[in-house]
């Protein structure tokens, strides 16, 4: 279970909420591990799925699917036991004498059942009945549904009272439990393999968007999903660019795996780097690192942010200033409170008034910095990392270094 069903059912405590429902893909994984098909095919709003979640814990969670998803409701990896579908199911054939795997079995009941209704706010509007949530304060996450559907909802549930909640989601996911940081390791794990190769193809006379594709192939062969790859000046790689002998690059690298995210920066110069090169790389890994060693329960952002921007400067470049010095990490990419850095207002009733929160135990982030000098280049350190009991630990081992391509 990736769920951290304790801080979930607190903060409802908190905010008084009777139970939540998920509607968005991330959300809806984080609480039952069930993946949507027609919700990665239909991106916009054409498709909805749900996890019905009541604070009565005598009350058991439902995930409430389409009848086109029954296939990937049944898999082993939704932890969720009640599952109810919506709109028209088709009832399989099944092969005479056949033996069925546990899917197929679980695919043929949830055919059986009976439809909860036509259509997804119908259904919606049923499993809340059943679930005595008719007359509740129900947080519900706006970010997944398409436009009209809240107000559908509200007239068929017209005791009920429904608050957008996607930023309650996020503030419950600031904190993560081990089965989300194990599958954030193995996301960071599969990105730096897919780095690594990308290295060992580093020459001059390779366009930039071949170049690229050695890393999209190699995370592909781990399984991950390439989100972006910045490199160098360049958002994203230019096609017919020809990597030469002097060529600064930067690459900026984002992954999904098992819907979780992977990100890291890697500095390189094709050939032996300029002394210029080399100061500003190690100034910016001498206070990016003193950020790392701050990190602990209790420091604020603005302190990490003060703290790299102070090493930077002491490290040999006194002008340095950048806004930022890392982000969370999670289901999405940039996760609350997304940016570390200045304090921020926040005007939201599920969140904290500032961006500048504590770090907490089980709050995995990226501390990174850069430096970027049109018609120069640009040099970027980042590095992954989980708030523990008593500072910090690497998400998984860290390989940063100024690297002169060719390797070796």
């Amino acid at each position: 279970m990736l769920c951290n069903e304790k801080r979930l059912c607190a903060l409802m405590d908190k905010f008084g909420l009777d139970g939540v429902v998920a509607t968005s893909r991330e959300n809806i994984l984080y609480l039952s591990g069930f993946t949507s098909w027609s919700q990665n095919a239909y991106l916009y709003g054409n498709a909805q799925a749900f996890v019905i979640y009541p604070r009565d814990q005598g009350r058991p969670p439902v995930l409430l699917t389409p009848g086109g998803d029954m296939g990937y409701a049944s898999l082993k990896e939704v932890w969720i036991k009640e599952i109810n579908v919506f709109g028209s199911p088709e009832k399989p054939e099944v092969s005479k004498g056949a033996k069925l795997s546990p899917e197929e079995t679980g695919l043929l009941a949830l055919s059986g059942q009976t439809s909860k209704g036509r259509r997804p706010e119908e259904a919606l509007s049923q499993v809340l009945r059943e679930k005595g949530l008719e007359k509740s304060r129900i947080g519900i996450d706006q970010f997944g549904l398409p436009m009209g559907f809240l107000e559908k909802l509200k007239s068929l549930s017209p005791n009920a009272t429904f608050l957008p909640a996607s930023t309650f989601f996020r503030y419950v996911r600031m904190i993560k439990t081990e089965p989300e940081i194990e599958r954030l390791k193995q996301a960071g794990i599969v990105n730096q393999r897919a780095v690594n190769a990308l290295l060992k193809n580093g020459r001059p006379g390779i366009s930039e968007e071949e170049f690229a594709s050695v890393y999209r192939a190699e995370l592909a062969r781990g399984g991950g999903q390439n989100s972006w790859l910045h490199m160098g000046p360049n958002f994203p790689p230019l096609k017919d660019r020809i990597l030469t002998k002097g060529d600064i690059i930067r690459m900026d690298m984002g992954c999904i795996v098992q819907g979780y995210n992977a990100d890291t920066c890697v500095s390189a110069s094709i050939g032996t780097p300029s002394d210029k090169h080399r100061k500003v790389y190690e100034a910016l890994q001498t206070g990016i690192l003193k950020s790392v060693e701050a990190l602990k329960p209790g420091v604020l952002p603005s302190r990490l942010h003060e703290i790299m921007n102070q090493g930077v400067r002491a490290a040999g470049l006194p002008d340095f200033s950048f806004f930022f010095v890392g982000h969370t990490i999670g289901l999405e990419a940039r996760e609350f409170p997304f940016m570390l850095g200045p304090a921020q207002e926040i005007n939201d009733p599920f969140l904290p008034s500032t961006t500048d929160i504590p770090m907490e135990r089980g709050m995995v982030v990226n501390l990174e910095t850069s430096r970027f000098e049109i018609g120069w280049g640009c040099v970027a350190v980042e590095y992954s990392l989980v708030v523990t009991d008593k500072g910090y630990e690497y998400l998984y081992p860290p390989e940063q270094a100024l690297h002169s391509l060719p390797l070796g």
